[in-house]
């Protein structure tokens, strides 16, 4: 069989894999969830799993990474477009991310039983929350670099960045409260880029001629 074709059934395998955890979390709860069921629901052996994952937490994981990829959440943005394109761009990916309602669902699973399985918690956040702020902030500092943002503390900003984003259309739609009249993801997205390139606006003398 040719190296192409083996690749191939492996990464088929594996986002099998992924589809069926996520799907058995949800169902079950990340306690409750066991690597039998997983194999079950994906159609392959508990060996297979373990061909691609080291263990529960590990697979966890890897299914909050491969919603961000999927999503394409955190991609590349182009070099060419200007401070506030770029923010623009990764807000809304980033919210959009967020408000889906796997997404939502994962959160409120995550946050139920995260203090009884800290294990949990921290495979969530460092695959999703932590992975998205080192990501914004790389974008944060490339601005920097062009001199289309003040930058010196490059994840306080990306933290400030997304904390506005996950702000109260995110929070009503994660409680499944009635949005305010005119709420909407371009607003939300467009008040938190306002807001950034208010706070950190290069100085003269720093701006990209």
């Amino acid at each position: 069989m040719p190296v192409s074709t083996r690749c191939a059934r492996s990464a088929a395998k594996r986002d099998a894999i992924l589809d069926a955890a996520c799907a058995v979390f949800l169902e079950q709860g990340y306690a409750a969830a066991s690597m039998d069921a997983v194999a079950a629901r994906a159609g392959v052996s508990k060996a297979t799993i373990y061909a691609h994952f080291t263990d529960k937490d590990d697979l966890f994981g890897a299914v909050i990474r491969a919603r961000c990829e999927r999503n394409r959440t955190f991609a590349p943005v182009g070099p060419a477009l200007d401070a506030r394109a770029t923010l623009t761009m990764v807000g809304r990916r980033l919210l959009e991310l967020l408000l889906q309602p796997d997404t939502l669902a994962v959160y409120r699973l995550v946050t139920a039983e995260a203090p009884r399985q800290p294990e949990l918690a921290r495979a969530f956040y460092e695959s999703g929350p932590g992975t998205g702020k080192a990501e914004i902030a790389r974008m944060l500092v490339d601005l920097g670099r062009r001199g289309l943002l003040a930058v010196e503390d490059p994840w306080r900003m990306a933290d400030l960045f997304t904390g506005m984003l996950r702000a109260d259309l995110f929070m009503r739609t994660l409680l499944g409260l009635p949005q305010p009249e005119g709420s909407s993801i371009d607003q939300a997205v467009a008040a938190a880029v306002d807001t950034m390139l208010r706070a950190f606006a290069p100085s003269p003398a720093g701006a990209a001629g």
